[in-house]
């Protein structure tokens, strides 16, 4: 069970959902036309190149099919942040049993065969034993290398990290320089004012964003209607703050600690028991500005 709930890496972009659905289909063509298992010499139309190109596209639609479609129609349940190896072995269990069915309901096209339920086993038995060695080997080391990667890589940020915050110990409070942000909301009437010191992240929800500040020792939140974006632009000329993932800005200076596993990095921020993530596209950038902020120090 320990396992089953580690975080496990999902991309829901299109550009990632081609390339794993290129990837197992062009496998499946390959292996197809070079083993032939399952009598497939006996194709009536078109030949045997043809036959393992039409099984080919059956795995690249069923893989995008659940990529995407299944991403765009129920974007929480395959929301990254929530994503675990558990879910990921039932994502591949329900994509075999796609691609059994579409492969199912070609093989008349291909075969001397009708669609019966004896012909429906075999496509499954079929589809499960040429596709499940492929994917349990794509999905272990996708898993692993992702996991030895992030942890290493995040080791290394904290530990630059911890040397950065003791060296900035040293400069003298008194240096230091307050700037207040005023955020607006839609409404014109709706602003909220703090101090840049005090602000610690953002977070985007839904047509709102949670804005987190520092008070009495504590960390609490208002909430604003507005956009991430307008946000954004509102703390575009205050270095602090680091747009790390499409949902979140984050104050680099209230990091407390820098953690990495399968899905990339993740944040510990001061205050907060949440790890926050950074998306991974912005990995070396993250890195980047992390290190090189200097907070609102004078120099």
């Amino acid at each position: 069970m320990k396992f089953l709930q580690q975080p496990f890496p999902h991309d829901s972009s299109l550009k990632g959902a081609v390339k794993t659905s290129a990837g197992f289909a062009i496998f499946i063509f390959l292996f197809l036309l070079i083993f032939r298992p399952f009598h497939m010499e006996t194709a009536t139309t078109g030949g045997i190149v043809l036959s393992c190109a039409i099984f080919g596209a059956v795995t690249f639609t069923g893989i995008f099919t659940m990529d995407i479609v299944l991403d765009w129609m129920f974007p929480n349940a395959f929301n990254e942040k929530n994503w675990t190896v558990g879910k990921q072995i039932l994502n591949i269990l329900l994509v075999v049993v796609l691609i059994g069915t579409l492969n199912f309901l070609v093989y008349p096209l291909l075969f001397d065969t009708h669609l019966t339920l004896e012909s429906f086993l075999h496509a499954m038995m079929t589809t499960t034993t040429v596709g499940i060695v492929p994917i349990t080997i794509y999905t272990l080391y996708k898993q692993n290398i992702r996991l030895k990667q992030f942890r290493q890589e995040a080791a290394v940020l904290h530990e630059k990290l911890q040397e950065k915050k003791q060296a900035d110990q040293l400069v003298p409070v008194s240096t230091i320089r307050h700037s207040i942000i005023t955020f607006s909301g839609d409404n014109n009437n709706e602003k909220f004012s703090v101090d840049e010191q005090e602000l610690v992240y953002l977070e985007s929800a839904s047509n709102y964003v949670k804005v987190f500040f520092e008070k009495n020792g504590r960390l609490n939140y208002t909430i604003i209607r507005n956009t991430m974006k307008k946000m954004e632009e509102t703390l575009q000329n205050h270095s602090l703050f680091f747009r790390c993932h499409r949902t979140y800005i984050i104050n680099l200076e209230k990091i407390i600690s820098v953690e990495g596993n399968a899905q990339g990095y993740k944040m510990r921020i001061n205050g907060s028991d949440e790890l926050l993530p950074v998306s991974r596209n912005l990995n070396k950038e993250f890195s980047d500005r992390l290190l090189a902020v200097k907070g609102e120090l004078g120099q």
